[in-house]
């Protein structure tokens, strides 16, 4: 990037994005502070990892970065959950345009939100509810395909989604310690099929598909061992 909009430099242009970020996230009703603070972290994860794709794939690696950054900002903002990247572009496009950032930029990372969560940057239009977000605002039609930075951000974030973190968040997800033995063996054989199959998802670069590699691979190593401890 060479245009910070109305700030003299990228790190004021992030604090402002990510101070937008926190306040938004942290405002939202009926969300515990657990699921704030998990969103916000993962948010500031996803954007270290959009910054080191962008170095090896010769990409703009503060324009994915922010893009990674305000990624989840709508998370809570659509009528259905397979629709947040669509509500978060339209936050993200508001925030991008008070930076003063440019035209062409806010355009390309508000469709990379966008199609984050299902790789769909325009809404399905079969039902009432798939076309805006819970205060009424239409969601955004994009006539040009996406950029690469653009794809990446969804990318990016199924990196973080299967780290060595969410190993963690999907113990307690599951209330793994206080299910019987069987029980146990039978949701980690459930999660360990999941994982087989979607270690070939399709990635769009190489390091985001090495990456996403060695995080599946990590988790199927997990829990694995152990499934070979209960059992």
């Amino acid at each position: 990037m060479k245009n910070y909009g109305k700030f003299a430099d990228f790190a004021r242009l992030r604090d402002f994005l990510t101070a937008a970020l926190r306040q938004h996230l942290y405002n939202a009703a009926g969300r515990s502070e657990e699921e704030k603070r998990y969103r916000f972290e993962h948010c500031l994860r996803v954007a270290q990892i959009g910054r080191r794709v962008a170095e090896k794939e010769n990409l703009d690696p503060q324009a994915l970065e922010l893009g990674c950054l305000l990624h989840d900002i709508g998370k809570w903002d659509a009528k259905i959950p397979v629709d947040h990247g669509r509500s978060g572009a339209l936050t993200a496009a508001k925030l991008f345009a008070q930076a003063d950032l440019p035209a062409d930029l806010c355009e390309e990372l508000a469709q990379g939100i966008a199609m984050h969560v299902d790789g769909r940057y325009n809404p399905r239009t079969d039902c009432a509810e798939n076309e805006e977000n819970t205060a009424g605002e239409k969601y955004r039609f994009f006539p040009k395909p996406p950029t690469a930075c653009a794809v990446l951000i969804g990318e990016c974030d199924d990196i973080d989604r299967f780290g060595t973190y969410r190993i963690c968040d999907t113990l307690r997800y599951w209330n793994f310690l206080s299910l019987s033995t069987a029980k146990q063996i039978l949701q980690i054989d459930s999660y360990l099929a999941r994982l087989e199959q979607m270690r070939g998802k399709t990635r769009h670069s190489e390091t985001t598909r090495q990456l996403w590699r060695e995080n599946i691979d990590y988790q199927i190593g997990f829990f694995s061992r152990l499934r070979g401890e209960i059992g």
